[in-house]
């Protein structure tokens, strides 16, 4: 658009200038007060009430879960995650390398009555965006740890008996699902049950492989004993 060659043009001019200044002031202090407005209803509302942040790319994230039972993951001034967590405990909610990729996940949890339930979502390099593993949250999955040098995960979840009797699931994570590959059941309390059972899942279906008193499987810590059975459940 030209400069106005005319008095009346020019007057005219200055005054459409005037009047659009004058419009994005007013549009950006209704935007800023809007923000300000929802951060101290936040503030007002939604109490904070556990946090942790790291750092992941050259970016910050940080977690938040709040007054309103919900778990907020934010980075800069977007919100990447915000999704209802009832019962948040504060110990579980942390950033941790879950899947051993080199880049911080996120890992939460919460008790309900007798069981222990967990959460991971995933960070996607590509996308930069954290994504929850499926089913990872039934407590049967929970406490789960990789096994190194291997993509096998196992978890550890009491199963009644006064803690007394518990399982494990082997299992591996494909396109954000859990893929149970096998299962140790141990059982103290029944003396026709007593035991440590131990099963290759194969299309849903449990296939006993070996069972050994319980002194036996005493003496060994729950890892190895997934890592003795990997040749015979894992590879086949």
């Amino acid at each position: 658009m030209g400069k106005p060659t005319s008095g009346i043009q020019q007057k005219i001019y200055m005054k459409y200038h005037f009047l659009f200044l004058l419009s994005s002031i007013l549009l950006f202090s209704c935007e800023h007060s809007k923000k300000k407005l929802i951060t101290e209803k936040i503030k007002e509302k939604d109490t904070l009430i556990y946090t942790v942040s790291a750092k992941i790319l050259d970016n910050t994230y940080r977690a938040d879960y709040r007054s309103n039972m919900i778990l907020y993951v934010i980075t800069k001034n977007d919100t990447l995650v915000a999704q209802k967590e009832e019962g948040l405990s504060p110990v579980p909610l942390k950033f941790e390398d879950y899947n051993k990729d080199g880049i911080l996940d996120i890992r939460y949890g919460y008790n309900s009555n007798y069981y222990y339930y967990e959460t991971i979502m995933l960070f996607n390099r590509k996308t930069k965006q954290f994504r929850k593993i499926e089913n990872i949250d039934n407590p049967e999955y929970a406490y789960s740890e990789k096994i190194k040098n291997t993509d096998l995960y196992f978890s550890y979840s009491p199963n009644g008996c006064g803690k007394n009797n518990w399982e494990s699931y082997l299992f591996s994570i494909k396109d954000y699902k859990v893929v149970p590959k096998a299962l140790i059941q141990y059982k103290q309390c029944l003396d026709d049950e007593k035991g440590m059972y131990v099963f290759r899942i194969k299309n849903d279906e449990k296939i006993l492989i070996e069972k050994i008193g319980l002194q036996e499987a005493d003496n060994k810590e729950l890892k190895n004993h997934w890592i003795n059975y990997l040749n015979k459940i894992a590879r086949k």
